[in-house]
């Protein structure tokens, strides 16, 4: 069996304590892959791991040493040492380069977020010149294909691979709480504010209903909370009997809460380049309303109520609406759940599976 090595952002944790919504990608992917029982996930941030995946870090920066470069220097003796056959970077182009230089194993690179605003990508000639480098590039949702292939020659779209981010789709769900639900990264474009200034003016005028987010800056518990959070929190103050900030939650609590809630808010400001947290809401049957920002329409089609406008007013209406009417909440929940299959984990990882072997039959690359 290929020897492939997951390489993760070098500020990426891998554990249930601490982790991001790239880890988790990476933890359904190898736990449903042909290749799991070969396949080696690389960190920057020491931790247990999660069950069942074998993970590694490189050792820490020496003094003299750039923390970017020597976590790629790192990752090429592991690669080097295990005889790696494939390498997977994730969402970090800048790595290419680096560890193209001095491992000998194919090279691909896994694209999460706009590669026009990312190191080592953000202009046509440097997405070219990444080509060159890499055996093949998988972009987990049209838009960032799109946004690769902006500016270059249409002969380039064979090393690009659409890999859309699965789920684990679960078989039966409980009954609904009248409960609305945000969870997200506490930043200013995943629209958190905005939702607790729409909280504020609707919540009041649902009775029984309450509101759960979920969520922080950065992905682990404990954390000083930021200007930003700080004024959401500010906001949601007068509501304190209808909603709760929970701050970082381990994921299993997080989906429990989306398998509870009987709408999820996915209120993005800036271009998701895919929307995890909207496929979760379908895949647990929340009536899903969203931004549409980015990848948001190609990941919920039809299955969501997709706001024309984003603004506090509109996110207000559409809550109200959807808390009042019965009838429009179930057959969106409906909806979605038929929606989320569309993107089952084993279909998802057939589909990347399919792209490694394809990159694997080239064998090893010369060192640049």
């Amino acid at each position: 069996m290929k020897r492939i090595f997951t390489i993760l952002p070098k500020g990426e944790g891998f554990s249930p304590q601490q982790f991001g919504a790239i880890a988790l990608c990476v933890r359904d992917f190898a736990l449903a892959s042909k290749y799991k029982s070969s396949i080696t996930i690389i960190g920057g941030v020491p931790g247990p791991g999660f069950d069942g995946i074998r993970s590694l870090t490189p050792p820490p920066a020496r003094w003299f040493e750039k923390r970017t470069r020597a976590y790629a220097r790192g990752v090429v003796e592991i690669l080097n040492r295990e005889q790696a056959d494939l390498a997977e970077i994730h969402n970090r182009p800048v790595l290419v380069p680096m560890i193209a230089q001095s491992a000998s194993c194919r090279l691909a690179l896994h694209l999460h977020n706009d590669p026009q605003d990312m190191d080592g990508t953000q202009t046509p000639g440097k997405r070219l010149k990444l080509l060159t480098l890499c055996d093949g590039v998988y972009c987990v949702s049209n838009y960032i294909r799109d946004r690769f292939l902006e500016g270059l020659p249409s002969i380039t779209e064979s090393k690009l691979r659409m890999v859309h981010n699965g789920i684990k789709i679960p078989v039966t769900l409980p009954a609904k709480d009248k409960l609305i639900l945000f969870a997200g990264r506490m930043t200013e474009g995943k629209g958190a504010l905005l939702l607790a200034q729409a909280l504020r003016n609707c919540l009041p005028n649902l009775p029984g209903w309450r509101a759960v987010l979920i969520g922080a800056r950065r992905h682990e518990a404990g954390r000083p909370l930021t200007a930003h959070e700080k004024e959401i929190v500010d906001m949601l103050a007068p509501l304190v009997t209808q909603v709760k900030l929970t701050g970082f939650l381990p994921y299993q609590e997080t989906l429990d809460y989306f398998a509870h809630s009987a709408i999820a808010v996915v209120p993005s400001e800036w271009q998701e380049p895919f929307g995890r947290t909207a496929l979760e809401g379908m895949a647990y049957g929340c009536a899903v309303i969203s931004s549409g920002r980015g990848a948001l329409r190609e990941v919920t089609a039809d299955a969501a109520l997709t706001l024309d406008t984003l603004t506090p007013q509109a996110l207000a209406d559409a809550i109200t609406r959807l808390a009042r009417d019965d009838a429009e909440r179930a057959r969106l929940q409906g909806l979605a759940v038929k929606r989320a299959q569309a993107f089952a984990i084993n279909d998802c990882t057939r589909v990347l599976d399919t792209a490694r072997d394809s990159i694997l039959a080239g064998g090893n690359r010369d060192v640049a």
